[in-house]
């Protein structure tokens, strides 16, 4: 797909958005679909996750997949622009293309990904809970590894605006109308340089 270079992140961008938005959205060669929560790997960008059997999306693991992370995202209004332009989207997306790699067992994946996502919670639940410690469960699962063959990371995030024009996108994300997004004026203040105040509106 075509990226913009301002746009473009390098591997540790894209394994934190890997880590802060687990949840993938996995397409096979032939439209199944499916998503999952997702760990890394090692160092590099290499995902493991999940699949029940009885999922259809679990006949494809025999071929190449694409997984999409979506990270933040929120509308731009083109009225927030001092110059005539049309509205937009930003947001923060990564694509990883790869063959899986099956485990034989799924328990182990299942007994990482969960005690991965418990590891915060005040009172940790835990597989050993289960009578079986969650070998029922495991045979119901097929664990995959997927090493990235290739991947694109993203953050559109207005950095190819002046910045008079990213202060303003700024503004209405900082401000209280409907598509007012802290969350992502946060993260537009980390990609790109800083922005010059405001003008008054036109």
């Amino acid at each position: 797909m075509r990226i913009k270079n301002a746009f473009r992140l390098e591997l540790e961008a894209a394994q934190k958005i890997v880590r802060e938005h687990p949840f993938g959205t996995f397409v096979s060669s032939d439209q199944q679909v499916t998503r999952m929560p997702c760990l890394l790997d090692g160092d590099g960008l290499t995902i493991v996750s999940h699949v029940a059997r009885a999922d259809p999306f679990a006949q494809a693991l025999g071929g190449p997949l694409v997984v999409t992370f979506s990270g933040l995202d929120g509308y731009i209004s083109a009225s927030w622009y001092e110059a005539d332009t049309i509205p937009t989207w930003n947001h923060l997306t990564l694509y990883v293309r790869g063959r899986p790699e099956c485990f034989d067992d799924a328990l182990p994946v299942l007994r990482r990904t969960v005690d991965h996502f418990e590891a915060v919670v005040e009172h940790p639940w835990s597989l050993d809970r289960l009578d079986d410690g969650g070998r029922a469960m495991a045979d119901e699962v097929i664990a995959f590894r997927l090493p990235a063959e290739a991947w694109y990371a993203e953050a559109k995030l207005s950095q190819d605006k002046p910045d008079h024009e990213r202060a303003r996108v700024l503004a209405g994300l900082e401000g209280a109308g409907p598509y007012g997004d802290p969350a992502l004026a946060a993260a537009m203040r980390r990609h790109g340089p800083a922005p010059a105040e405001p003008g008054p509106a036109q």
